[in-house]
């Protein structure tokens, strides 16, 4: 095989390796674009006011945490805005039904 062939076909397994790496890249690219997609969805429900709304996003956020698409500094945005939402929870005290009806004969004459 002489030389020039050598060359040629040098080059153009290069170029089928180089366009299978971009390919590779858009897909990984796009693949977390979701995944962060996915994440703000999740964190809109979790800090919610509305608690069922709330509960949704909590019961998805195990699942998107886990996905490996997600960096270490995204793991660690997850984690602020979960403790964030826990210290929430533990400062509001929980309406019971005896603290509505409470106040609600408080109220009356």
């Amino acid at each position: 095989m002489p030389a020039q062939a050598w060359v040629t076909l040098i080059v153009g397994v290069l170029a089928v390796v180089g366009v299978a790496l971009t390919v590779r890249q858009r897909t990984v690219a796009d693949k977390r674009a979701q995944a962060w997609q996915r994440i703000t969805w999740c964190l809109e429900r979790t800090t919610s006011d509305d608690e069922a709304e709330a509960a949704l996003g909590w019961d998805i956020y195990t699942p998107v945490t886990d996905s490996p698409l997600i960096t270490a500094t995204e793991r660690d945005v997850l984690r602020a805005v979960a403790t964030r939402a826990l210290w929430r929870a533990l400062a509001s005290p929980p309406q019971t039904e005896d603290t509505d009806n409470q106040s609600e004969q408080e109220d009356q004459p």
